[in-house]
């Protein structure tokens, strides 16, 4: 199986923000959780996949805890099933 690609993990990220937080921005979420929940295991992949969507405007990333919230943006491309960063 090919390793997931950047755009891929961060969509999977998102997507299960969006579910976690039933799509409100300004709610916060545990990043490992997250990473949990849409299947990714590696912490490189983790990392991969936060920084991807926070480089998109997807999320906002707290620096004191590995905590994660949605942007308006993020709640948008969710909603549509659009790929990240496009």
């Amino acid at each position: 199986m090919p390793k997931p690609t950047a755009m891929e993990l961060a969509a999977r990220f998102v997507a299960v923000l969006y579910a976690a937080t039933n799509g409100r921005t300004g709610v916060f979420r545990r990043t490992n959780d997250c990473a949990a929940r849409a299947g990714i295991t590696r912490a490189a992949d983790s990392k991969r996949a936060v920084a991807t969507a926070e480089a998109a405007g997807l999320i906002v990333v707290r620096v004191d805890e590995p905590l994660v919230l949605l942007t308006a943006k993020g709640r948008e491309a969710a909603q549509r099933g659009r790929p990240v960063g496009r």
